[in-house]
């Protein structure tokens, strides 16, 4: 039986907050008590106005205390970390002052390549060999590109393209992106990734928001499911008709049991990011990871 103290690691995305309730046995398995996200956009408008709102700063407080009461509920430490939202915003303290107050401990603003390192490492660690390995975790203001040998890190890049930026930046005619929109995303993508030449792999693995979601949308559940997603793989051409489908839908047609409102105006743009990068690195086939940087956060 596991006798270590429960671990609350909070990451707060641009898109989303996210807290992991786990703790490690001595043997290095790890115990997950919850996992839970919550879409509170902080960093909406921040690549626009260069400043997070009052608004968006206020959603993601919230998410926060009730992170906090479960994270007591549990007796668990808390660790906070929060990425490319608040490194962009001009007026960081706005909120890493007050979220710091109701958790109790500092939120660190790690940067892109801490993030990428970490991000690679919740697979890396879960992924049986040392061969070569692929990441890419998708966010809302940027997406990590990593690639490694066993748990040795060989090439981690944060790029400044994220679902919620590209969004901002290049859908403008409404619900439906007409195909120059979509072009734009694709190529803004391009021009990124453009800068960290990679060799050919087949397979990719995925991390975040956009990637979780297209798999539970491929799989048809009616529900979201970490074990079914988690590991489920996915080739090139479905998320590309995948992508196609959900452009070609109003945001209402759009939302369903798992796809929720504030991850459906942005999953276009999310799933073309995705696209390029699996072109990028010579991916036919995407492996769904349900993990991300908190989980390589619990010691």
């Amino acid at each position: 039986m596991c006798t270590r103290p429960w671990q609350a690691v909070i990451d707060v995305g641009t898109n989303t907050s996210l807290l992991l309730l786990a703790r490690r046995a001595p043997g290095g398995a790890l115990e997950v008590a919850e996992d839970r996200a919550t879409i509170t956009r902080l960093g909406e408008g921040v690549a626009a106005t260069g400043a997070l709102s009052s608004v968006a700063i206020e959603r993601t407080l919230d998410a926060l205390r009730a992170y906090r009461r479960a994270a007591d509920k549990a007796g668990a430490t808390i660790q906070a970390v929060t990425t490319e939202g608040v490194r962009l915003a001009r007026n960081p303290d706005d909120f890493l002052i007050p979220a710091s107050a109701i958790l109790g401990v500092p939120v660190e603003v790690i940067s892109g390549a801490k993030e990428a390192r970490l991000s690679y490492l919740s697979v890396a660690r879960e992924t049986p060999g040392t061969g070569s390995l692929r990441v890419v975790d998708i966010g809302g203001a940027s997406t990590e590109v990593v690639i490694g040998e066993g748990l040795r890190v060989l090439s981690a890049v944060s790029h400044r393209i994220g679902s919620v930026r590209l969004t901002e930046r290049f859908i403008v005619s409404g619900d439906r992106p007409v195909v120059a929109e979509i072009a734009a995303i694709h190529d803004a993508a391009r021009e990124a990734l453009s800068t960290q030449p990679l060799p050919a792999h087949s397979h990719l693995h995925g991390l975040a928001g956009t990637v979780t979601t297209a798999a539970a949308l491929l799989l048809g559940l009616d529900a979201y499911k970490s074990e079914l997603v988690d590991n489920s793989e996915h080739s090139l051409l479905a998320i590309r008709q995948l992508r196609d489908r959900l452009a070609s839908q109003t945001l209402d047609e759009r939302v369903g049991p798992v796809l929720e409102r504030r991850r459906a105006d942005v999953i276009v743009a999310g799933l073309t990011i995705l696209l390029a990068v699996m072109e990028h690195c010579g991916a036919q086939v995407l492996v769904v990871r349900d993990r991300g940087l908190r989980y390589a956060l619990i010691t």
